[in-house]
């Protein structure tokens, strides 16, 4: 007796190979592609690629000192800020048809509930007419606009407060004149609730810090009128009346600056915190300001100058060398110098060439090296400035010829 086999679908076939090479080719295209593929963002910053026999070092520390106090300044700009207004539509009906005759009016009622707080509107668009009848609204049976309605006409009005906050919105169709009826459809019904949006218009500022010491201000000109709150970081640290054409300066509380370290997620013991703060500037109720020139002072104590060493091993080369020294934040401008052992080179980043991002130095290699050992010229930089700047990394590589 014969054993039928169970058949797998040619399609289940083409999927499975369809898949499988798509996991291979996945596996083979680099990463950053592989991600977008993927579709993952992936936005982290990575190291460099340095090749073996190449030099990469990061560094974590800061070059210089200042021997007094200095003001480093981030730019927050100048803006206008003000209380913005949001509308909900809180009931909608469409094709309602009122009409009257010789023996009453009609009414179509909307029964609601309203906070006395906001502001409400009904809006309706009136889609045909029938002779000339009156549109009126009213409000608890108290009658507040009345009109000759228009075919394709769009009425929108304000609805009063009432007391109680018990609504009972009417639109009544009332007999105008002599005639026997008439009539009016509306399109649509609407009851629009306008209310106010409380939020800050939020600035973030990243400032690179030493281990969180110094003094931290909010500096801006509030021009207009009204309460104003300035907050950092979720927490008010100045409140006004009334805007003036003068400059303010606020100090942010050590408490703001404690939670910004917290919240670094590096460890205290790093002696560069980039800090964020989210500076917001919220008006109050039906209040609008011009604010000018803002921005957040950071001022340096005073700070021991440093001047960080470090060692290098690279591929020997009869060729030149590309230095590359990689500058974060220049809290000070100052020449850069480099010491280099064993040959006892010295090399200068003038101040008015130093820049962030990536400082590239061309040097001999007389001056990385003097005898190569297995290969490989190695020894000792030692960075030191007349300013104080935030590097990120260095590295040397050789320029094959």
């Amino acid at each position: 007796m014969a054993v039928e086999r169970e058949r797998i679908p040619a399609v289940v076939v083409l999927m499975l190979i369809l898949i499988g090479s798509i996991v291979i080719y996945l596996l083979l295209v680099p990463a950053p592609v592989a991600y977008k593929l993927l579709g993952i963002n992936n936005t982290s910053v990575s190291t460099p690629s340095i090749p073996a026999g190449e030099y990469y070092q990061n560094l974590d520390t800061y070059i210089g000192g200042n021997s007094k106090s200095v003001n480093t300044s981030y730019t927050l700009g100048t803006f206008g800020v003000n209380y913005p207004l949001i509308n909900s539509t809180i009931f909608n009906a469409s094709s309602v048809s009122i009409g009257s005759s010789i023996f009453g009016s009609s009414s179509y009622n909307i029964n609601l509930n309203l906070s006395q707080s906001a502001e409400y509107f009904i809006e309706v668009t009136v889609q045909s007419v029938s002779g000339t009848p009156k549109l009126s609204f009213s409000l608890n049976g108290n009658s507040f606009f009345s009109t000759l309605p228009a075919e394709n006409e769009t009425i929108i009005k304000e609805i009063p407060k009432s007391g109680t906050g018990k609504y009972v919105l009417s639109v009544t169709d009332s007999l105008n004149g002599f005639a026997l009826s008439q009539s009016f459809k509306l399109a649509k019904i609407k009851v629009i609730k306008e209310q106010g949006k409380n939020n800050a218009n939020i600035l973030p500022v990243k400032v690179l810090t030493f281990s969180g010491v110094g003094d931290y201000s909010i500096v801006y000109t509030p021009i207009g009128y009204g309460n104003l709150n300035v907050s950092v970081n979720d927490q008010v640290i100045s409140s006004i009346n009334n805007g003036s054409n003068s400059q303010l300066t606020v100090n942010i509380p050590s408490v703001v600056i404690s939670k910004a370290i917290r919240a670094s997620n590096i460890s205290s013991s790093s002696i560069i915190l980039p800090l964020l703060f989210n500076v917001g500037f919220q008006p109050a109720e039906n209040v609008s300001y011009e604010i000018a020139n803002a921005y957040l002072n950071y001022t340096i104590p005073y700070i021991a100058a440093n001047s960080p060493t470090v060692y290098y091993s690279v591929n020997a080369t009869q060729g030149n060398y590309l230095l590359t020294l990689y500058v974060s934040s220049i809290i000070r401008k100052g020449n850069i110098y480099l010491y280099f052992t064993p040959s006892g080179a010295n090399l200068t980043i003038a101040a008015n060439t130093l820049s962030d991002g990536e400082n590239v130095l061309l040097i001999p290699s007389n001056f990385i090296g003097v005898t190569a050992t297995n290969g490989n010229y190695s020894g000792t930089i030692k960075l030191s400035t007349s300013g104080l700047v935030i590097p990120s990394y260095i590295s040397i590589k050789s320029i094959k010829g």
